[in-house]
Order: structure tokens, then C-alpha cells, then sequence
């Protein structure tokens, strides 16, 4: 027995050598990048802020009948919750979406991320680490300040696509700010650390609190080819499942199709 310990030993050593030296090296490789991004824009001066900034994609360019539905997780003390009712009708009739999550919402259910992540149906994307508005000078909106300069950004958007990455094992292609609000430097920078900056063309409403038919009415009124719908995953019980129920079925029936915006990467304005 004796003779497999020094052995044993060595192993455990090599690997926690390994280990570090792996966790070195990403934490060099990331300050690198951060500090390129800073000294890129250091002198950059952001002049609008918006939920339409130049460069912010909001729609699918396309003459097929199709729409993405994207969800947002935004986490947080009163954002947390999981509409299980929602995501469930949408796996029942094989309705495809892209969820936004943020890192705070990703912290708070790990392993429901996890399980996501391994559904066809639905892609994972990037809401950002905290939740905070896309903006490297601290603007404020809904009383949310947003990032307050450039490296604080790059954490932002940085930090938990690489979450998104560890957890799910796969990479985020898009990026929706906290709020949807970005101000034009935050959007370069969105492409230059290479995700796509990615809001909508429909609101639903859900997060003012609009009945399921104001809902509906909203969707179904708006809708039209290439569309892309924002509500949330994080707000049971706030009317949007029977309101999208309603609606995503009505679509159906008109000949629609539901659509993963990764499906249309290359397509989007």
C-alpha cells in the first residue's frame, strides 16, 4: 500500500500545478485583453445612449414567414424567478427561443441553466454579469446606472460570456445589455470583443405589467417577417404565458415559424 502513496502524492501536486498554471494563464490573458479594449477607447467620448444605438441589431433581414422569441433572465433580489409555465408550453409545442441570462440569474439556478443549455430548443446568451446598462460613463436609466467606464464594461459583457461558456460549455454569440440601453462606445466595444449586439423589434410588455391581452394585442399587431420579440423568464405568474400562449399559437396558425436567432446570425439588422 505504502508504495502508492509517494506516487499518489506526486499525481495530486502535478495536477493542482497543472490547475494553477491553466488559471494563470486565462487570468493573464484576460487582464490583456481588458487592458487593449481600455487603451483602445481611452480617449473615446460616448455621445448617445439609447435602445437604438447604430449597430444594435433588432430585427431578422428575411421575406420567410419566421419570428425569434427572446427571453430575458435578469436576476437580481426581485429577479429571479423562473416562469417554469412558460418554458414548458414552449418545449411542448417545440416553440425554439434564445434566453438571456444574466450572471446574477445563472448564479441562482445553476442547475437549470445547465439543463437548458442541453435543450435543442434554446440557446443561452449573454444579459450581462450584473444586470447594469451597456455604458462606459455611468449613464442612468429606470434609476439603473450603468457601467461606469470602459474596464467595468468589458467585466460586464466579458466575464459572464465566459460564465456562460464554463456552464453550458458553449459559447455566446450575442449580447443584450441590462435595460437594453447602450451607449455607442459600449457597442463597439460589444464587437469588438466579438458578440453581436442584439435588441428587438417587439415589445411585449410583460415588465410593465400589461394584462395578457394588452400582451397579445401587442404581439399580434406588430408581428411580421423577420420579427424579433423581447419578455422575460424571470417574471411567473406576470401574464405573459397566457398571453404568448394565445398569440405564438394564433402566429402558428398564419403559417408562421419560431426561430432561433442563431439560426439567422449572419442575416440580422
Amino acid at each position: 500500500m505504502r508504495r502508492y502513496i509517494t506516487p499518489l502524492i506526486f499525481l495530486i501536486i502535478f495536477v493542482i500545478s497543472i490547475s494553477s498554471f491553466c488559471i494563470a494563464n486565462m487570468k493573464e490573458e484576460y487582464i490583456k485583453l481588458r487592458e487593449s479594449i481600455i487603451n483602445k477607447y481611452s480617449k473615446s467620448r460616448a455621445t448617445t445612449f439609447s435602445q437604438w444605438v447604430n449597430g444594435v441589431k433588432v430585427k431578422i433581414d428575411t421575406t420567410e414567414k419566421v419570428i425569434a422569441i427572446t427571453l430575458d433572465a435578469c436576476g437580481g433580489r426581485q429577479g429571479n424567478g423562473y416562469d417554469k409555465e412558460l418554458i414548458d408550453f414552449l418545449r411542448e409545442n417545440k416553440i425554439p427561443a434564445t434566453l438571456f441570462m444574466s450572471g446574477l440569474w445563472i448564479d441562482a439556478h445553476r442547475s437549470l441553466v445547465e439543463e437548458l443549455a442541453g435543450d435543442q430548443l434554446f440557446d443561452i446568451e449573454n444579459h450581462g454579469l450584473h444586470h447594469k446598462p451597456a455604458s462606459v460613463r455611468g449613464s442612468v436609466i429606470y434609476k439603473r446606472r450603468g457601467t461606469r467606464n470602459v474596464s467595468e464594461f468589458v467585466d460586464e459583457i466579458e466575464l459572464n460570456a465566459r460564465k456562460i461558456e464554463y456552464v453550458t460549455g458553449k459559447k455566446s454569440l450575442f449580447y443584450r445589455s441590462g435595460t437594453a440601453y447602450y451607449d455607442d462606445v459600449a457597442v463597439k466595444i460589444t464587437y469588438d470583443l466579438g458578440y453581436i449586439p442584439m435588441n428587438f423589434s417587439i415589445i411585449s410588455g410583460d415588465a410593465a405589467g400589461l394584462t395578457p391581452e394588452k400582451i397579445e394585442k401587442r404581439i399580434l399587431s406588430a408581428a411580421k417577417n423577420g420579427a424579433v420579440i423581447i419578455a422575460h423568464m424571470n417574471r411567473p405568474g406576470k401574464n405573459l404565458y397566457p398571453a404568448l400562449k394565445k398569440s405564438v399559437l394564433k402566429l402558428k396558425s398564419e403559417g408562421y415559424r419560431f426561430v432561433k436567432l442563431s439560426s439567422y446570425k449572419d442575416r440580422l439588422k
